[in-house]
């Protein structure tokens, strides 16, 4: 066996590895709390006119904030990176006996067969001895959620009850005071995105059993510059405001920005996957895959979910001429928080078009199976009844109930994932393949990128 690397994949692993040393981490888990509690308290909102209190008023909405809305906003980011799929175990450049052995060299030649699938699976294994490695790099740019573009998100905060005048307490009801009329809306401004390398690894144990380990190297960013505005009715009917950001009551300044940007760097969770081969020779190939994820990246950072997630594929393909069509079933265990147990499934083929290109078309499908996992941010509305004038008559005269929406964001039980991966893999070298990928949405569920890239560079030993 020769056991000399390429030059070609030796270049592409020292440059994604130094890709992924240079960032500065910074702790990502807390971005959007720091966000709502600057914007909701005190450090932003402006005493006023010796109310002592006013610029309190929205504490409990950064609690909900914090309590609600961001563990979702980080469990999706997450688990949408931490998720993305990792490319074919053992596709690359196939060197058999029954190929021939170079006249010149003497080696194995290049078996007369396409280079393999890139996110999908063919039921054939690697052979006893054989190794297949690999290091790749993808972009996302993760710019809609449920088909809302992530830099408008929105979400509305509301004033906290005020107690009744006669009695003391809050009323339950929402406009009583024209104080309680004001609403805080957040325009987040999000802009995610991040760097997933990957170096793998893959084995022939047997002639039946390939077994490989996977190391995600990720880099995430999360920045923009959120936007708050205060809707003051107390400044419209009283005609002085009590919740402003800057100025003076009468002369208040009613929006504010909030920029942000951070990064942070490190390992993902370490994916173990083992194949091993059913079925050879007969109408089809078959075998099952096994694919741990282990929680070795941050979840502080996004870096990892923070639990094992275990998926168990079933494998069918066959060999037919210069076509190898492939359909894989998987089903996927996920403990995580805000992520669903899945069906997953990889149907679609790759064709030689020469001795050195192939094309490899899939279509990818997440079905989520756990709707009481799912995202919800801040849905449905919440009922002000606005008030004319400084203080409430006894009776309802001149009332208008107002509904208002909590959030901009589409509400779903589900995020289920339709992609279709395109690409090619390209040998110039003996032993040495480039692999060019991308991923392209199908549907507008879950958080996407517009577009997927991953370029990659595998070696057969």
């Amino acid at each position: 066996m020769n056991t000399k690397l390429p030059s070609g994949f030796l270049f592409a692993l020292i440059c994604c590895t130094a890709l992924f040393c240079s960032a500065a981490n910074a702790q990502l888990s807390t971005v959007f709390s720091d966000m709502f509690r600057t914007i909701l308290g005190p450090a932003s909102l402006q005493k006023a006119g010796g109310q002592a209190n006013h610029q309190n008023h929205f504490l409990h909405s950064d609690t909900v904030a914090n309590d609600e809305i961001v563990p979702a906003l980080n469990s999706l980011i997450s688990g949408n990176v931490s998720s993305f799929p990792l490319s074919s175990t053992g596709a690359g450049v196939i060197y058999e006996a029954s190929a021939g052995l170079d006249p010149v060299t003497g080696l194995p030649l290049p078996a007369a067969t396409s280079l393999g699938p890139i996110f999908g699976e063919t039921a054939k294994p690697l052979g006893a001895g054989k190794i297949a490695l690999e290091v790749s790099y993808t972009y996302l740019d993760l710019a809609s959620f449920r088909g809302l573009p992530t830099d408008q998100m929105q979400f509305a905060f509301t004033h906290q009850e005020v107690p009744n005048r006669a009695t003391g307490k809050p009323d339950s009801v929402l406009g009583l005071n024209p104080n309680e009329s004001d609403v805080i809306t957040i325009t987040t401004d999000l802009h995610a995105r991040a760097q997933i390398g990957a170096i793998s690894a893959t084995v022939g144990v047997t002639k039946d059993l390939d077994v490989g380990v996977a190391l995600p190297l990720i880099s995430i960013t999360l920045s923009g510059t959120a936007k708050a505005v205060i809707s003051s009715y107390s400044f419209a009917v009283v005609g002085y405001a009590n919740h402003y950001f800057a100025g003076d009551s009468l002369h208040p300044v009613l929006q504010t920005a909030y920029p942000y940007n951070r990064t942070a760097t490190g390992i993902g969770d370490l994916a173990f996957r083992a194949k091993y081969s059913i079925a050879r020779g007969g109408s089809f190939d078959a075998a099952a895959l096994l694919d741990l994820r282990l929680p070795t990246g941050k979840t502080e950072d996004f870096l990892g979910t923070g639990k094992v997630t275990a998926s168990v594929w079933g494998i069918l393909s066959k060999r037919m001429g210069d076509v190898t069509p492939h359909i894989n079933l998987g089903y996927t265990r996920n403990p995580a928080d805000f992520q669903s147990d899945a069906l997953q499934f990889r149907a679609g083929f790759d064709s030689k078009f020469s001795s050195h290109l192939t094309f490899a078309l899939d279509l990818l499908g997440h079905i989520d199976l756990n709707t009481s996992k799912a995202v919800h941010l801040a849905p449905g509305t919440t009922t002000i009844y606005d008030h004319p004038g400084k203080f409430p008559t006894a009776d309802s005269t001149g009332v208008a109930v107002r509904q208002v929406a909590n959030s901009n964001i589409p509400d779903s039980d589900s995020d289920n994932i339709y992609s279709a991966a395109i690409g090619f893999r390209y040998s110039p070298a003996e032993r040495f393949v480039i692999v060019f990928n991308m991923l392209v949405p199908l549907n507008n569920k879950g958080l996407r990128a517009a577009l997927a890239p991953t370029l990659g560079f595998s070696a057969s030993l």
